[in-house]
């Protein structure tokens, strides 16, 4: 039997990898039932068997590390970051890429704590930012083309330092 990786087999023919892997039927139409699976189907892979409570598992989810193939991740306009995570998108700055004076954003370093939502670029005229709360004494809501156009815009180098204040390190744990 010929051995192939995860993604290769799901480009080849989605609907007949789920079946072979999960014994059920994906809806051919939708990318959501196929990326459901395709982290429980990596799982399966690595363990050799089923998993149980299959089907409570987070839909979209696809463990770089079980997920390997001879494509690597990469992250448009960020090449060259090392991928921790893909879903949600994390990746660090290698150090041979922090020898600029002032780091390129191509090479500024991801965290992300959710899945970014999948935006087009004509959604971008829609977005505003909405200022309101128990302190705010005038609720307002300004769209993005204003906030370009209408205020002074400002350039600063900043830096960003982690001080290695990680939670996992809190006495006593914090919580969250």
């Amino acid at each position: 039997m010929k051995k192939i990786g995860i993604h290769k087999l799901y480009s080849q023919n989605p609907i007949e990898a789920d079946r072979l892997l999960w014994n059920r039927e994906t809806d051919p139409v939708s990318r959501r039932g196929f990326l459901g699976n395709v982290g429980l189907i990596s799982m399966s892979t690595v363990l050799g068997g089923t998993i149980p409570f299959a089907k409570y598992m987070p839909q979209g989810l696809i463990p770089a590390a079980l997920a390997q193939s001879e494509t690597n991740f990469e992250i448009p306009g960020k090449e060259g970051l090392v991928i921790l995570n893909d879903r949600p998108i994390n990746a660090e700055t290698p150090a041979y890429l922090l020898d600029d004076n002032i780091t390129p954003t191509k090479h500024l370093f991801i965290r992300n704590n959710g899945i970014p939502p999948d935006i087009s670029e004509s959604d971008y005229e829609n977005w505003g930012l909405q200022i309101e709360g128990e302190s705010c004494s005038r609720p307002q809501t300004i769209q993005l083309n204003e906030l370009k156009t209408q205020f002074k815009h400002h350039t600063y180098q900043l830096q960003i330092e982690c001080g290695g204040n990680g939670r996992s390190e809190f006495y006593p744990p914090a919580r969250g």
